[in-house]
């Protein structure tokens, strides 16, 4: 039986990028419920578009309103806390918009304020953030497209706003193709604030880290916060079709989407592989366009030795001087390095067993899975080498 719901087949990127979205918000909700009184979703392109069930249970706009409800009732069950939980769904297509006008009138209550704008985003940015003032808002913005919907300018006013974070959807595959186009220059300019120049031997992977890298500094230096990504690959092939970037200005927040972004990529390999297969049974196998530029050819994913990358890393960010691994630290690690939790967790597990590293407030030896604990249980601890350290009594 296959692990992709009947709903997603066909469109199995849909089903990567809703894991991540369903698996964060959840945790997201459930920890800033205990301290927030209003929280607020806002999607600017709600659609529903391809969706096939019935109740939108494969769309964005379901799975937002069905965690909102969930987690409003586990808040209140579990931490005494009665949150307001308002939705805002923005859609520009009048078909899309009256299915979403009435699936809105059948499926609102007293549980979620959820309401509904007609009109493109972008033109509704002052009341979209009027609205927004209220408490924390989840912005997700996923368009079809990418010129004029997520520049830095066009986004201003929404990156400006307090208590806020962001999940936004950056077409790589369509601006990849773009960035050859003379008559497209001016529109990447304004998406990633300045001109980008490549040499032609850069590979398709330092292609897409130059571009996604731009993005999040130009985004994130008017947001004046955190920034990450996860990649999303073309169903069936080893090429990225988009980037998902996220925002924030929290720390634990970072470290919350990094371990859903890791959930969300073990789904995005078996739904790869499963796409594969039923390419192979029905003999569909990719054809590739033999008139496309070498960066729009798909390249064999990039294999990394994750474990072996963050050992190097840890070694050159810990010395003799204690190095307190906060939230804050642990967050670091993850911005500086784009690796998963684990793989720090399994490179410091590594270290302690071979005796380069210690931790000064706790036995991590006694840790069989996760050995470094930022901010848990509310105190952090101390990490330092053992071969350069200055202390007699720091031994391993």
């Amino acid at each position: 039986m296959s692990s992709i719901p009947m709903e997603y087949l066909g469109r199995e990127q849909a089903y990567v990028k809703h894991t991540i979205l369903r698996t964060y918000l959840q945790r997201l909700f459930m920890i800033i419920g205990r301290s927030e009184q209003v929280i607020n979703y806002v999607d600017c392109f709600a659609g529903p578009w391809s969706e096939e069930s019935d109740d939108l249970r494969d769309t964005s706009i379901g799975i937002s309103l069905s965690l909102m409800k969930d987690c409003a009732k586990s808040l209140e069950e579990r931490h005494g806390a009665k949150v307001k939980f308002r939705a805002l769904y923005i859609e520009k297509n009048d078909e899309a918009f009256a299915k979403l006008q009435k699936f809105l009138s059948n499926n609102t209550g007293s549980v979620v304020d959820a309401s509904c704008i007609h009109g493109d985003y972008t033109t509704k940015i002052d009341d979209i953030a009027s609205w927004a003032k209220l408490g924390f808002t989840f912005f997700f913005i996923d368009p079809k497209g990418w010129r004029k919907v997520i520049d830095a300018p066009v986004l201003a006013p929404l990156l400006a706003l307090n208590r806020t974070e962001f999940l936004i959807n950056l077409m790589y595959d369509f601006l990849n193709r773009a960035m050859s186009m003379t008559a497209q220059q001016a529109n990447v300019e304004e998406l990633l604030g300045k001109p980008i120049t490549f040499s032609g031997k850069e590979t398709a992977t330092e292609r897409q880290h130059i571009i996604v890298s731009q993005y999040r500094q130009v985004v994130g230096d008017l947001y004046s916060g955190r920034t990450a990504h996860v990649t999303v690959e073309r169903p069936g092939m080893d090429r990225v079709l988009y980037f998902l970037i996220y925002l924030t200005r929290h720390s634990k927040g970072l470290i919350v989407f990094k371990e859903a972004a890791e959930q969300m990529e073990m789904v995005q390999r078996v739904s790869q592989f499963e796409t594969k297969l039923r390419q192979q049974a029905s003999k569909r196998l990719p054809v590739y366009d033999l008139f496309s530029s070498p960066e729009d050819q798909p390249e064999s994913v990039n294999i990394r030795d994750n474990r072996m990358l963050a050992r190097k890393y840890l070694l050159t960010r810990l010395s003799s001087t204690p190095l307190l691994v906060d939230n804050d630290c642990w967050a670091n690690f993850l911005v500086e390095t784009e690796l998963y939790p684990t793989d720090l967790q399994l490179a410091f597990k590594d270290l302690i067993k071979e005796e380069k590293i210690i931790n000064l407030d706790a036995n991590a030896q006694r840790r069989t899975k996760n050995p470094v604990r930022p901010n848990w249980p509310s105190k952090s601890e101390r990490w330092v080498l053992c071969a350069e350290s200055l202390s007699p009594k720091v031994t391993c």
